[in-house]
């Protein structure tokens, strides 16, 4: 599994759409910080689930993902070391691009966002694994937030990314229901990464 983390990560500072991904949502997430502390844990979380996304639908979308299968045969494994890759990537993307917030005497929601924000990356793994083509899922995503989360549950903890907003700012509740949702995505996620990968 070490193997599989190591090539994982050296994929995700060595593609090109990679690395542009995690300095892109880094930058952004920055900025972010140096208007508002709550902006920054949105766009670093949103970050780190965009980022894991990009980085294991490149698996599918370059079709590495059969020979991958082919040389790992447990697939569970190769998943699990891939929601590793994406929470340390996360990691990384959070607690760097939250200087501004952590010089700015902000300690406690900066701390709560670099706890949180790689659950975030492992939540975008699995949800890419169910989905496997990183347009839809964002497709899905800007949906899922405009209607579902801001509309329809008008921003309450419970759903998946107010609740991430909810953990980021120290709440304990939120932080349960971020792990809540994460633990629910492992189910579909088993399940489809055992599938055919011909129609893919």
């Amino acid at each position: 599994m070490i193997a599989i983390v190591r090539s994982e990560l050296y994929r995700g500072v060595s593609i090109r759409s990679s690395w542009l991904s995690l300095i892109g949502f880094g930058f952004l997430a920055a900025l972010m910080g140096w208007f508002d502390d709550n902006f920054w844990s949105l766009f670093a979380g949103i970050g780190a689930f965009g980022l894991a996304a990009i980085v294991t639908a490149q698996h599918y979308q370059h079709r590495t993902a059969v020979l991958l299968f082919l040389s790992r045969p447990h697939r569970w494994r190769v998943l699990a070391a891939q929601c590793l890759t994406s929470a340390l990537l996360g990691l990384v993307l959070a607690a760097g691009s939250g200087l501004a917030v952590l010089l700015g005497g902000d300690a406690g929601q900066y701390s709560s966002t670099v706890l949180v924000t790689p659950v975030m990356g492992v939540f975008g793994t699995l949800c890419v694994t169910v989905v496997r083509k990183p347009l839809w899922l964002f497709a899905g995503l800007f949906g899922w937030l405009i209607f579902a989360e801001m509309l329809i549950n008008q921003g309450e903890i419970g759903l998946p990314f107010t609740s991430f907003m909810g953990a980021a700012g120290g709440n304990t509740k939120a932080l349960l229901f971020v792990l809540a949702w994460t633990a629910a995505a492992v189910v579909p996620a088993a399940w489809a990464i055992r599938g055919d990968l011909n129609g893919d």
